[in-house]
């Protein structure tokens, strides 16, 4: 056995608090730190001397630099998952070859401190594993991409803690889900990962994503208040989707994020044809930044026309994106990214001031005023400054406060009804107009919506795109119209189409309707053609 000099020995093992061992190049057991008995529970003279491979199992050492999950076999023959990093040394002292075994809890460096499932530095390698294996045997695997939707909301509004609580219990449904023959992995965030083996079909990748859909079914229990949250999926399936771990989890990303653009609470397979666009969002996420300093972003408006006098005295306004590589891109392609990274409350500021703007252009140009409605993200709703933020646009435009009207989703009221209301009592102290946007979709109790100070409700357009056709739809028209006006509230009917489903809304006494039968988005060249023709349209 080698012997190592006092000063090599301090210069190494005083600088390590974890367990370490040296060995020489044939993997002989030259000497062991303190960390290390305490943990294996041998005594110095029964591991020096000994191959290494007697107190470790689970490696082929073949490099110099090495790392890997291993199991130590302790010395009361109970077993220990660590994780192990290989280095060679090269003794200047002695000339001689030697190389130190660090040993770290394995819990440590390979598992999620939150759900304990492995992370992204030990998934990758139990994929890259993987894809070693099914190259070998020539076979195939599947990995599942799992995101929850909204959880950011949550974060945002219910604070960490509830947010970690929701991981915690999405992690159990997942695992529940796919069983325990599948590797599951958090990658970070509210993303988890899923590598399925021994698939005998393709199509089993779809049955595991709809079990874990499934799950989320049941509604969280957070701070003692019911939440649905549900899951998009990107399904990626080597080696036809990738041979590569990198390539794998890329596209299965990517499907992921077409399920949520489809609507969330879906699964998607990869379609590597498609990532041909991939360039496209690339310059979308890296050219969104400078979008409002370049004057890219514009503002479409569609009128919403009074029933039954036919004049338009009120448009809604919609973002458009004038890239200049891309064209013209719309809402849907875009938003979410601003959402993700954040620059969504930049635009949104942008958006009620431009508005603001235009209304004061047109009436300075003689035109009579006209209200316009914009939509408030959840972003910017939950900023403490809204109220500020609108007063000061308001006064900066000289606008009168009636003439502006803000749109909020029900899903965003209903995640703090008790700080919704507060907000919205703020808003309409300023004498701003407040709507309920995509009404009938969400979530929300109509218990609460006596106590909403709002003026209008925006009926979702899925009621209206088949109210023509769908008994069911009718009624649902009819019952939220006759509600709203109890409450001394207007109705507008988004997604008019046809003089069938005008006809409809109309009998039902909607007070408003928009969509494409009178009007679709127009730029501003347009809407002063409106405003020309005092505010009246045709209908047939």
């Amino acid at each position: 056995m080698q012997e190592l000099d006092s000063s090599f020995y301090k210069e190494i093992f005083e600088q390590i608090n974890t367990g370490a061992i040296i060995t020489d190049k044939n993997r002989v057991v030259i000497s062991v730190n303190s960390a290390f008995l305490t943990l294996s529970g041998y005594k110095a003279k029964e591991v020096c001397g000994f191959p290494i491979d007697h107190f470790i199992e689970g490696f082929q050492f073949n490099q110099k630099d090495w790392r890997k999950n291993i199991i130590l076999k302790k010395k009361n023959s109970s077993k220990k998952s660590q994780w192990l990093l290989v280095n060679h040394i090269n003794s200047t002292s002695s000339n001689e070859d030697f190389h130190i075994w660090v040993l770290t809890d394995f819990q440590i460096c390979g598992l999620d401190p939150l759900t304990k499932l492995p992370n992204r530095f030990l998934f990758n390698q139990k994929l890259n594993e993987t894809i070693e294996k099914a190259r070998e045997e020539n076979g195939t695997f599947a990995l599942l991409f799992i995101d929850l939707d909204r959880f950011k909301f949550i974060n945002d509004t219910l604070g960490h803690a509830a947010g970690d609580h929701l991981l915690l219990e999405a992690t159990l449904r997942i695992k529940d889900a796919i069983g325990r023959q599948h590797l599951l992995a958090r990658m970070g965030g509210d993303e988890f990962v899923c590598v399925l083996t021994n698939l005998k079909t393709d199509e089993e990748a779809e049955y595991w994503a709809r079990k874990v859909i499934k799950a989320f079914s049941i509604p969280f229990l957070l701070k003692e208040t019911e939440f649905y949250i549900s899951t998009s999926i990107g399904i990626s399936v080597y080696p036809y989707d990738g041979d590569d771990g990198e390539i794998l989890i890329s596209n299965a990303d990517s499907a992921m994020y077409r399920a949520k653009k489809k609507g969330r609470n879906r699964y998607e397979n990869a379609k590597v044809e498609l990532n041909a666009g991939g360039f496209e969002k690339i310059l979308m996420e890296n050219n969104l930044r400078k979008a409002i300093e370049n004057n890219e972003l514009l503002l479409y408006f569609q009128p919403q026309v009074n029933l039954p006098s036919n004049e338009v005295l009120s448009f809604e306004a919609l973002i458009r994106w004038d890239h200049p590589d891309l064209g013209l891109i719309l809402p849907g392609d875009f938003i979410p990214v601003a959402e993700e990274t954040g620059l969504i409350l930049p635009i949104g500021n942008w958006v009620l001031k431009e508005a603001c703007l235009k209304m004061r252009e047109w009436q300075d140009a003689g035109y009579s005023p006209v209200r316009v409605a914009i939509n408030l993200s959840a972003g910017q709703f939950l900023q403490n400054d809204l109220v500020h933020k609108v007063d000061n646009v308001l006064k900066e435009t000289r606008i009168d406060p009636s003439c502006l009207e803000l749109e909020i989703t029900e899903n965003i009221l209903m995640h703090d009804v008790n700080q919704a209301i507060k907000s919205l009592r703020e808003l309409k102290k300023l004498g701003v107009q407040i709507s309920i946007d995509d009404f009938g979709t969400g979530y929300s109790s109509l218990n609460y919506l006596k106590d909403f100070p709002i003026d209008t409700l925006k009926i979702d357009r899925s009621f209206i795109c088949d109210i023509d056709t769908n008994a069911s739809s009718v009624a649902l028209t009819r019952a939220i119209t006759n509600l709203a006006h109890d409450l001394e509230v207007k109705v507008v009917a988004e997604g008019v189409e046809n003089a069938v489903q005008l006809d409809i809304v109309k009998r039902h006494s909607c007070d408003r309707v928009q969509g494409y039968y009178f009007s679709k988005p127009l730029n501003e060249t347009h809407v002063l053609q409106f405003l020309s023709k005092n505010h009246k349209v045709v209908t047939v």
